[in-house]
């Protein structure tokens, strides 16, 4: 052992810990800072993207309820210009068989309404190939089925129009089945009153859309072409003794030998008794709910026994619109020569939305008996008076 070895103890390594870097001051409150920037701009683009959709969603629910309403204006003017095309031909077929039988050319009658039934073949087709919106669909439903009824009654009366002008075995057949596709028509009068329009009245009430509605329609002109002695007489002039059930019933009206004519004697209103004429007398007449009742007086002052006579009234005024103020009264089944009869008529506004505008003014009312083919002298079949509606 040598001496430096000996008594010398053996050294112990140690590590020190190395230094920790010190940490910036306030690096932590910095860091806290930007995380919350972060977040508030993180929110900030949040807020920003969903005002941009709830934008969207009401710029799109906006666009699509302006469809919406542009589709239920559009289904009803289509209806309403339908509707008045449809006047059209109504007013030229039923002139086309009116009297047809003394026209100038009663055969080419037949093949004359077919160029009517080809327009209303084109209306109904059109109607059924209309984009409609959801809110019409009903409404649609019962106008294509009211047009179709229109279109086939139209077909069954021209195809019976030959026998029914031709003096045959069959001429009262036809007349006949004319009168049932009359009732045709008059269904589909009421299908589109009781139905379509009320229907399409009721979605644009709905969708907060004023100033439209849909345009009546009633395509047969008259209730009396359902009888088929009424459609004798105003096809052929006279009513064939074929259509009596027995010689002499009141159901057979005239045969045309005689000469037709009758007088308007007066016109009462129960109330207040018998209106005086002339341009310097009104009567003030209380409007009630249900309307006024005329009484008119008729005269046959002719030789023929007329079944069907009418009667009417209508009001004018110079600058006021009074194209609604008319009023029929039922015809008079059958009118004997010598007799005196007093048909009633209601008037209950006629077609007008309101009577407001025609109450506390003076009106022109013409009373008349609707003049008769053949009569000659119709100066007494019109009286004149000036009356005033007051509210009762």
């Amino acid at each position: 052992m040598s001496f430096f070895d000996e008594g010398e103890k053996p050294r112990t390594a140690t590590r020190s810990r190395p230094p920790q870097p010190r940490r910036a001051s306030g690096g932590s409150r910095r860091r806290s800072t930007d995380d919350r920037t972060l977040l508030l701009r993180r929110g900030g683009a949040a807020v920003v993207v969903l005002a941009v959709l709830i934008g969207l969603v009401l710029g799109i629910k906006a666009l699509l309820h302006h469809q919406a309403i542009a589709g239920l204006r559009s289904y009803d003017t289509d209806v309403n210009n339908l509707v008045a095309n449809e006047l059209s031909v109504r007013d030229e077929f039923f002139h086309l068989i009116d009297n047809s039988f003394n026209s100038p050319n009663p055969t080419g009658v037949p093949e004359a309404l077919q160029q009517q039934i080809s327009v209303e073949h084109t209306l109904y087709e059109q109607a059924q190939g209309w984009s409609v919106p959801a809110q019409m669909v009903a409404a649609q439903r019962d106008l294509v089925t009211a047009l179709g009824l229109r279109y086939d009654a139209l077909q069954g009366i021209a195809a019976q129009m030959s026998t029914a002008l031709g003096v045959s075995g069959n001429q009262t057949e036809a007349i006949r089945l004319i009168a049932g596709d009359m009732e045709t028509l008059l269904g589909s009068d009421v299908l589109y009153a009781q139905r379509v329009a009320p229907l399409i009245d009721e979605a644009l009430a709905k969708a907060g859309i004023t100033g439209m509605s849909a345009a009546a329609s009633e395509f047969l002109p008259d209730v009396n072409w359902e009888i088929p002695e009424q459609v004798a007489y105003r096809i052929l002039g006279f009513v064939p003794a074929a259509l009596c059930s027995s010689p002499g019933a009141a159901i057979c009206g005239g045969t045309g030998s005689g000469s037709p004519g009758h007088e308007l004697v007066s016109v009462t209103v129960p109330s207040l008794g018998q209106l005086q004429g002339g341009a310097t007398t009104y009567t003030k007449i209380p409007y009630t709910a249900a309307g006024v009742t005329f009484v008119l007086t008729v005269l046959n002052t002719g030789s023929e026994r007329v079944p069907g006579v009418m009667t009417k009234l209508f009001f004018t005024k110079a600058g006021l619109n009074t194209s609604c103020l008319t009023a029929e009264g039922l015809p008079i089944r059958l009118s004997v020569p010598g007799s005196t009869y007093t048909p009633s008529i209601v008037f209950a506004g006629g077609t007008c939305a309101s009577m407001t505008p025609y109450f506390n003014t003076v009106l022109k009312m013409t009373a008349e008996v609707v003049p008769l083919r053949g009569e000659t002298d119709t100066s007494n079949n019109f009286q004149y008076f000036y009356v005033e509606f007051t509210h009762s």
